[in-house]
């Protein structure tokens, strides 16, 4: 526990709650990138920034293996790896026996029902040499209880790092990727992501019902990509036919093709991590996808490359507006150890179709937004957005609160963390708001 951080600017008084971000794994990696290259640190963390009356009124940091995903759930922060079962921590990121009732681990990427309170986590199953792959779903309740869950058998085991969740469905995407031991190498380690490219396997999406039992996927093709990200997903009202579509915005990335050069011995994602690495030699675009039938109709938002994207948690699931994501771009400088740019914010209204901009300035790089909503906020961007910037002037982070609703203009305010503490670019954080814990 430290003193209070200090803050530049006036921290919105209803911001009240705790900001907790994760690090890289164990065994260090890549947490940061500025104009003299990158910035790594030993072991990863959890780090939580609580605010509270307009200040930041403590900072508290522990040791976790996990280096992907992090979120509160009964009572707990729990905190994932790319696969296996959550590590548990009071607010305060004292370390807990884990009591979720896994058994069987899940991927990074767990969603939570705006409504209910619940949560939607799923993982890939590899399968043996007498069992087929299959993609297991589940739901806990708000009380952290494990009411549902569902097996989907897959021809085989391909990397999923997220999928679309509504009122009613799943969607989850199938790409030209499968598991691969990479360990068998000699000398080699088993990396976070242990899937390489399967060029020619097509691409498809799986939709189910989420109170089902798995055995009633409707299968829709689509051109072969990668998804890593989504948005947003929600179900459209039924239309006059009584067939409402499913609508999912994603981070698509293209794929190599059948008979393009490929090395099948690396991984999809190297080491330094999504959205800080080119995958199969480029970045994303925010593309909408509206399935009905069997049918899918894809549309770009924008030109512009973007990742970490991330929308009001209490539309999850619903329609929604406004979504927020990190801008990147192929670095082309080689005389600088990275691969990616990250260029400031992107906001994307759905509505207009109009996206706009912030850049937090020279020598500085933001990360993942959360937003937060403002106690008497109506809509997706009445509130505000959390994003965790590198200063690479001094070698540490900030954390820029920004008003969403004028997005584009100078900080509402700068919380100083402190100067030893440099916070990834590649992970992602939650926000657990007051009432939840008091």
């Amino acid at each position: 526990m430290n003193p209070p951080l200090p803050i530049d600017g006036v921290l919105p008084p209803d911001l009240q709650g705790t900001f907790v971000r994760i690090g890289p794994g164990a065994g260090g990696g890549v947490v940061a990138e500025g104009d003299e290259g990158t910035v790594a640190t030993p072991a990863g963390a959890l780090h939580a920034i609580e605010l509270r009356d307009g200040a930041a009124v403590s900072y508290v940091t522990a040791p976790s293996p996990a280096d992907a995903n992090v979120f509160w759930q009964a009572g707990k922060v729990l905190a994932l790896a790319e696969s296996g079962l959550p590590q548990q921590f009071s607010r305060l990121l004292q370390p807990e026996e884990f009591d979720g009732g896994l058994r069987v681990p899940v991927a990074s990427h767990v969603h939570r029902d705006s409504v209910t309170g619940g949560r939607i986590l799923f993982g890939v199953e590899q399968g043996t040499e007498t069992t087929s792959p299959f993609l297991r779903i589940g739901e806990w309740d708000a009380a952290g209880a494990l009411t549902h869950r569902m097996e989907v058998p897959l021809d085989r085991a391909t990397w999923q790092h997220d999928l679309g969740v509504t009122a009613r469905h799943i969607a989850f995407i199938e790409s030209p990727t499968e598991f691969a031991d990479f360990s068998e190498d000699e000398g080699s380690m088993q990396p976070a992501v242990p899937y390489r490219w399967t060029p020619g396997a097509e691409g498809w999406v799986g939709v189910l019902e989420r109170d089902g039992d798995g055995s009633d996927v409707r299968w829709v093709r689509v051109d072969p990509c990668l998804v890593t990200h989504v948005l947003h997903a929600y179900d459209e009202d039924d239309d006059d036919d009584g067939g409402g579509g499913v609508v999912l915005y994603v981070c698509r990335y293209e794929v190599p093709e059948k008979g393009q050069p490929i090395d099948l011995n690396v991984p999809v994602v190297d080491a330094l991590g999504i959205g800080m690495s080119l995958i199969a030699g480029g970045l994303p675009v925010l593309e909408r996808w509206r399935i009905t039938g069997d049918k899918l109709e894809r549309s770009q938002v924008d030109e512009r490359l973007v990742e970490y994207v991330t929308s009001d948690p209490l539309c999850e699931g619903r329609p929604f507006r406004y979504g927020y994501g990190v801008e990147v771009a192929p670095n082309w400088d080689r005389s600088v150890d990275r691969e990616v740019d990250h260029l400031g914010l992107l906001r994307f209204d759905v509505a207009r179709d109009e996206v706009k901009a912030w850049n937090p300035g020279q020598h500085r790089t933001a990360s993942e937004p959360l937003f937060v909503r403002a106690e008497d906020g109506r809509s997706d961007d009445e509130g505000w957005l959390l994003t965790v910037v590198y200063d690479a002037t001094r070698g540490a982070s900030d954390i820029y609160v920004l008003d969403a609703s004028s997005f584009g203009r100078k900080p509402q305010a700068v919380i100083h963390l402190p100067e030893s503490v440099a916070l990834p670019f590649r992970s992602h954080g939650t926000w657990i708001s007051a009432d939840r814990y008091r």
